[in-house]
């Protein structure tokens, strides 16, 4: 049907959503350059399908089982709700300094539109014997506008400060609804971001070859580095949202009926696309050019190829308002856990606090932006690469670890309908070592490198010691609200699972609860083939005889149990439904409009034939006899 075709629509945009964001639009690329683009891209797709594509089926799994944010999906283990938390905590960051990438953006767009490229802050003359040409660079150009100190332009501070507050306050308007706000957003401003995509590839550099893309293939050695293997781990891992708890999120909402497996593969090759398609543009667009590896690589890019290459200010108007659709995109990604806790936690007035945050993420944005982009540096480089890894290593450790690998299983096979194969489990048992193991590597050769110029990496030890007394508070929190006896009791039962754990839809529960009772005791299981559409149990179950419309027509005498009370005295059936008269007297049918309800039985003295509407037989114990029953 037309509304299915829709849906279907809707979920692959959503995914394809998921690629088009600042993480694959600008990071991706920046990263690339500094590395070496075929060696980043390679090493990149390796860690999407090794550790991306398990991760992601993992989240997505819990998620749509649960159907809970990041921090209720550790109903499973309480002990560790802490890591939602700090998931939570992660999306906001990254919200917070991608405001700065969409808010520059914003303020470019707006500024050459309305006056001319170069800028007129961005012009230092001098005579050359060609003539006068303009020696100051993008770079500078960026740093004395609005990245200049409050201090020397307190003027493009304050247009900065006017955007950043449009963009944290108006953006999240499209969240208004959640699922279907984002969903919606997502079918309108995606194809926007492919179209002027398509648009500036036109504008491509007539020096553009794939002699910069191999520029730097001789240098293998690059790839026996930590840095670049631990650069494209935390990429994919920011590509994917597997950082931001939004899969978890989606699985619940977006992808809630859908299959978790095909999802998780159109993520990987939709972020496997993007990547590659991103940096072959970016290097197309710059030529030979030398590019700045700054933090803002992109957006200098795009004003440097602007001007070296005379191209007409539509041009770097649409690569802009790119990087500004992508920068909405991402925003809504981010948020989208952060204000599905919110309506969880605060019901209908959920609103009123995602205003708050919005404020809050106003004040940090701008705090941020005036301490220049060195901050906006440690915060992507360091403090959100830290957080993702640990994150990520400690959310399966908790699942698989702790849950139990075998009713995680359980659990897949609930969710898709087919049994899980060993490979994904072996692969979930190998993930933590690999990811501590690379993290582990990069931390030693960041240790060599940076010991003579004095305490680089303190940051690093900050962020862990925040990570710890986070999972310690929430942990300490969550063994509080156990229902046990003594401490080590209360300690032992938030390893497990909570009582709420679980599908939240009664049937499914039901079905799930009865699936790891049988798997349990090792009884064969039957699965349903039809994927997580929670309508087709309840069809299922309603198929039952017993719950036919052919009962209602039959006689009553057809559930008469005829089980005997084992006793000296048989007084016959337990309980009877006895039939009505099938008469058309009018007459006969008055008798059975009695209100009253009668006991009849021939041992208690009682009437044998009753004429009420009620009629039943209760089996009374003769307590003379000292007979004692609970049949009652």
């Amino acid at each position: 049907t037309v509304r299915r075709a829709y849906d279907a629509i809707k979920i692959q945009v959503s995914t394809i959503a998921i690629s088009l964001t600042l993480f694959n639009l600008v990071r991706l690329p920046r990263e690339a350059f500094r590395y070496g683009d075929l060696q980043f891209l390679i090493i990149y797709t390796f860690w999407l399908i090794t550790l991306g594509l398990p991760i992601t089926m993992l989240q997505l799994t819990m998620g749509q089982l649960s159907q809970q944010d990041p921090v209720g999906v550790w109903r499973a283990v309480p002990i560790l709700r802490g890591i939602g938390h700090l998931k939570i905590l992660t999306s906001y960051l990254c919200c917070v300094y991608g405001m700065i990438y969409a808010a520059l953006a914003f303020a470019y767009l707006i500024w050459i539109a309305k006056g001319s490229i170069p800028l007129k802050d961005c012009i230092k003359l001098h005579i050359t014997p060609y003539g006068y040409e303009n020696k100051m660079n993008a770079s500078e150009c960026f740093n004395s506008t609005f990245l200049a100190p409050f201090t020397e332009h307190p003027q493009y501070l304050g247009v900065m400060a006017i955007l950043i507050f449009v963009l944290w306050f108006f953006v999240p308007i499209m969240l208004y609804r959640l699922r279907k706000s984002l969903t919606i957003s997502f079918l309108i401003i995606s194809p926007m971001i492919l179209i002027i995509a398509i648009a500036l590839a036109s504008f491509l550099s007539e020096n553009g070859s794939l002699y910069s893309l191999m520029e730097y293939c001789e240098n293998w050695k690059a790839m026996s580095e930590p840095y670049i293997w631990y650069s494209a781990l935390v990429q994919a891992l920011l590509s994917t949202q597997i950082v931001s708890g939004y899969l978890i999120s989606a699985g619940g909402t977006v992808y809630s009926f859908s299959d978790v497996r095909w999802v998780s593969t159109f993520v990987i090759i939709s972020n496997t696309l993007s990547g590659w398609l991103w940096v072959l543009f970016w290097e197309f667009i710059s030529g030979s050019s030398k590019k700045d590896l700054g933090i803002i690589t992109i957006l200098v890019l795009i004003y440097q190829s602007s001007v070296s290459e005379r191209r007409a200010k539509e041009w770097p108007i649409l690569a802009f308002a790119l990087v500004l659709l992508s920068g909405v995109i991402s925003v809504l990604t981010l948020l989208f856990p952060v204000y599905d806790k919110l309506h969880r936690l605060t019901g209908d007035q959920w609103r009123l606090y995602a205003s708050a945050t919005s404020a809050v993420g106003t004040a940090l944005t701008v705090a941020v932006l005036a301490s220049g982009l060195d901050t906006v540096a440690l915060l992507d480089e360091m403090v959100v690469p830290v957080l993702a890894v640990f994150t990520a290593t400690i959310e399966v450790v908790g699942f698989v670890y702790l849950y139990g690998w075998f009713y995680l299983t359980i659990d897949v096979q609930f969710v898709t309908g087919t049994r899980l194969s060993s490979y994904w489990i072996i692969v979930w048992w190998l993930i933590p070592f690999v990811l501590l193991g690379v993290t582990g590597w990069w931390l030693r050769a960041s240790l060599r490198s940076s010991w003579a110029h004095g305490p680089v990496l303190w940051p690093v030890v900050g962020i862990l010691i925040t990570i710890v007394v986070i999972i310690v508070i929430f942990a300490a929190i969550a063994v509080a609200k156990e229902e046990q006896f003594n401490l080590i009791t209360k300690i032992a039962s938030a390893f497990r699972p909570s009582r709420l754990w679980g599908p939240e839809e009664p049937m499914a529960r039901y079905l799930w609860m009865s699936q790891r009772y049988s798997s349990e005791h090792s009884t064969e299981v039957e699965t349903a083939s039809e994927r997580n559409n929670y309508s087709h149990l309840k069809s299922k179950t309603y198929q039952q005889n017993w719950l036919t419309s052919e009962l209602y027509q039959r006689s009553p005498d057809f559930v008469t149990k005829n089980d005997k009370i084992n006793s000296k005295n048989n007084m016959g059936p337990k309980y009877q439904i006895h039939d009505r008269l099938k008469d058309n007297d009018r007459e006969r049918i008055e008798k059975f409009r009695s209100p009253n309800v009668c006991i009849a039985t021939d041992q208690l003295g009682g009437q044998s034939k009753c004429t009420c509407n009620r009629h039943f037989t209760l089996n009374v114990p003769d307590l003379r006899n000292t007979e004692v029953s609970t049949s009652l």
